[in-house]
């Protein structure tokens, strides 16, 4: 029995799209479950020379899927920073920030990097929000721990606000305090 023309273009063209789906759904496993993403031998992290760094760019969750996919992070922890509240919870986190906490080896990514990729990932102009989340908890900040750090936030920053011509920047640079890891149920 011979297929019409027609039919073979409608298979062509469904596994087609199958093929890419099927190419999607292998690299979305990079966002969802970064320890799942290989890395070939000779750039594993070195688990001794960790550093971390965190912070705020709306949604927790989006921040966690800009950073957990890079190469030499590897680790990344949702929750709340730059607050007072005691025990910041999702449905309480007082005037806390929603953040990401970025494990990352030096070696392979450094905070320098990591500044442009937080630079690229949201629009720092917008005041108390990104996107439709609007929300104190979903203000711009970069938190720093240390002179080094803090001069390179403050360069960075600089550096934006030039390319954003008129519009504010509006990025805080604070002492990193507490981290306060978000409940089990938000992290990835």
């Amino acid at each position: 029995m011979k297929l019409s023309e027609k039919t073979n273009n409608y298979y062509y063209i469904l596994s087609i799209f199958i093929i890419l789906i099927a190419f999607l759904i292998n690299n979305a496993n990079c966002i969802r479950f970064p320890d799942r993403v290989a890395q070939p031998a000779r750039e594993q992290p070195d688990q001794q020379r960790l550093q971390t760094a965190v912070f705020a760019l709306g949604s927790f969750w989006r921040s966690e899927a800009v950073f957990g996919c890079l190469p030499g992070v590897v680790r990344t922890t949702v929750g709340y920073s730059g607050g007072s509240k005691p025990n910041p919870e999702y449905r309480s986190f007082g005037d806390h920030a929603e953040s990401v906490q970025v494990e990352y080896d030096p070696r392979l990514i450094s905070f320098g990097e990591l500044l442009d990729i937080f630079w690229s990932s949201h629009d720092p102009r917008q005041v108390f929000g990104q996107g439709p989340d609007v929300g104190n908890q979903y203000r711009s900040i970069i938190f720093v721990n240390g002179t080094e750090e803090s001069r390179m936030a403050s360069v960075s920053k600089e550096q934006e606000q030039t390319r954003s011509r008129s519009s504010i920047v509006t990025t805080q640079i604070l002492q990193l305090g507490t981290f306060h890891p978000a409940e089990p149920e938000h992290q990835v």
